[in-house]
């Protein structure tokens, strides 16, 4: 007895493992479930190429789904699918952007009066740039203006136009184009830092009213 025994025990281990071995192998099993052209349900343990079009369901032993893999996207559709996600990724991206301007925003300024005091200040920078160019352009028109009286005297006198003073002539004409142009980006520069600055004062109004909202009552 005490041969056999050992020997029994044996052999109920290695059928225990041989059971484990089978049980672990079919619970890790694959099986597919998909409907062909006419509608036929299948179930398989292998897929054809031709249900991969349609879509199928990975199933378990129990014929539970595990998981659903969807049918294949045409080309139009792939690309229709890049495209939403690119909307939706920059869409991410600016309403994070936006989140931390706010946040920045509120932080930097405490009270109405303090964002509309550093508003007022940039503006007036903004004017007092306006200004100097002003003068600047002035200045230089009077100066294309005496030359040209120059040049008309030369031509009523009959006398010929030196070289040099057409020269001068065109690039005071271009310094003066240049101060207006710079004038006219200023003046722009002005009406537009008015539109933002009025739009960023009620952002920061409803966002206060937002967060003062959104306290605990004091107790």
């Amino acid at each position: 007895m005490r041969r056999i025994v050992p020997s029994l025990l044996a052999v109920a281990l290695m059928g225990m493992a041989a059971a484990s071995f089978a049980g672990d192998n079919t619970a890790a099993a694959t099986h597919y479930r998909w409907k062909d052209t006419a509608g036929v349900v299948h179930f398989s343990d292998t897929i054809p190429a031709s249900a991969l079009a349609g879509g199928y369901d990975i199933v378990n032993n129990q014929g539970m789904v595990v998981r659903h893999v969807g049918r294949e996207l045409t080309p139009a559709e792939r690309r229709e699918a890049a495209a939403e996600a690119a909307r939706i990724a920059i869409a991410k991206r600016e309403a994070q952007q936006q989140n931390l301007q706010d946040t920045q925003l509120l932080a930097a300024y405490p009270t109405d009066r303090d964002l509309e005091q550093s508003q007022n200040a940039q503006l007036q920078q903004i004017r007092i740039d306006i200004a100097t160019l002003e003068t600047n352009l002035r200045s230089q028109e009077e100066s294309l203006t005496e030359l040209l009286a120059h040049a008309a005297d030369l031509e009523h006198t009959k006398q010929p136009i030196p070289p040099y003073v057409n020269k001068r002539i065109a690039e005071q004409r271009g310094t003066v184009n240049g101060e207006r142009a710079a004038l006219a980006q200023r003046n722009a520069d002005l009406a537009s830092a008015k539109e933002k600055f009025s739009a960023q004062l009620q952002r920061y109004r409803a966002l206060r009213a937002k967060f003062s909202s959104d306290d605990p009552p004091q107790s």
